[in-house]
């Protein structure tokens, strides 16, 4: 066969597997097994195909796109980060493939699974898959995690143990002096590390410090928190936004006086915070900031991979937005 004549589309019927394979296997071998590699490479020589200078080739193949993966698309916190993302992604030349995982995780494993032959890289905003299966997904493709870390992979996190600081010191100054953390998804790392901040700002400024849940990161996972909820403390801190409303509005139903008998804080300040009685009180992070940082991470990863051969972990900063939802308790 004449060697100009000769494309991948040719050596991946001669070698049985899908063109986008043969691509991986001359431009990023380590994204194909040993004996798929060994085979393409057999039929390539049997056809006498030459490929394009390296970096020519990478360019030639590249979708142009990028997954990015969230829990819920319902939530307004993730609207703000894709917001962030389309923003840089549209600055570079990309286009944005959104999965929804719906806190599915097997539909989140098969949407990436699908995903993996049509993007050029993916940005996991909340990933409930376990460390071992993103690690074998970045072998893969480029992966950068928002809201975790994972040993390997690059990251961009919210400090949270800042954003906890922050919290505490506010209810010791009105008062308080027992907290319960209201926790969201059980496999969700970014539960774990607040719950873990929590506990331990809490124990340092002398606060009595508890645990409910898991629950549901819904308003409805909210009401049921509250619902089941054997003894309220001076104050709750939800998880997020969302189990925050749920549980506020639920409390003002059984006439528990906001903040007089309860304060109540979230986490992430989506619009709706702001229109619940005076306000919810709660912990925001630079979503727009964070989904940006991301997808740029993963560009930079993406097009020029020898120069990021570690990891990058980076922690963005929290502050806490104070509002009617917590105050001095009323006088007993």
């Amino acid at each position: 066969m004449d060697d100009e004549r000769v494309t991948i589309y040719d050596v991946a019927r001669a070698a049985e597997v899908a063109p986008s394979t043969v691509s991986r296997a001359f431009s990023r071998p380590g994204r194909v097994s040993a004996a798929t590699h060994a085979k393409v490479m057999a039929a390539a020589k049997e056809l006498g195909y030459r490929t394009s200078a390296p970096a020519a080739q990478e360019r030639a193949h590249r979708h142009q796109r990028l997954g990015i993966e969230i829990p819920d698309l319902t939530n307004p916190y993730f609207a703000e980060l894709v917001s962030g993302m389309q923003e840089a992604a549209q600055e570079h030349g990309y286009l944005l493939l959104l999965l929804d995982s719906v806190e599915d995780e097997e539909r989140e494993k098969a949407s990436l699974e699908s995903a993996v032959d049509v993007v050029d890289g993916v940005v996991l905003s909340g990933s409930r898959l376990s460390d071992a299966t993103l690690n074998h997904l970045t072998k893969r493709l480029p992966s950068v995690v928002l809201n975790r870390r994972v040993a390997g992979l690059d990251s961009v996190t919210p400090d949270y143990e800042h954003g906890m600081t922050q919290a505490m010191a506010h209810l010791v100054e009105q008062g308080m002096r027992s907290v319960t953390y209201v926790a969201g998804p059980v496999n969700s790392w970014s539960d774990g590390e607040r719950w873990r901040a929590a506990r331990a700002v809490g124990k340092a400024h002398g606060l009595s410090v508890h645990r409910h849940g898991p629950y549901p990161p819904t308003a409805t996972g909210g009401e049921l928190a509250f619902a089941e909820i054997k003894e309220l403390t001076d104050a709750v801190i939800c998880y997020n936004d969302l189990i925050a409303v749920g549980f506020l509005v639920s409390a003002l139903r059984a006439g528990v006086t906001v903040p007089g008998d309860l304060s109540v804080m979230g986490h992430d300040d989506i619009p709706l915070t702001r229109f619940i009685g005076g306000g919810l009180t709660t912990l925001v992070t630079p979503k727009r900031a964070q989904g940006r940082a991301a997808v740029e991470r993963l560009i930079r990863r993406i097009e020029n991979p020898s120069a990021h051969r570690t990891p990058v972990e980076g922690a963005l900063p929290v502050r806490l937005v104070p509002r009617a939802s917590t105050g001095p308790r009323a006088p007993r």
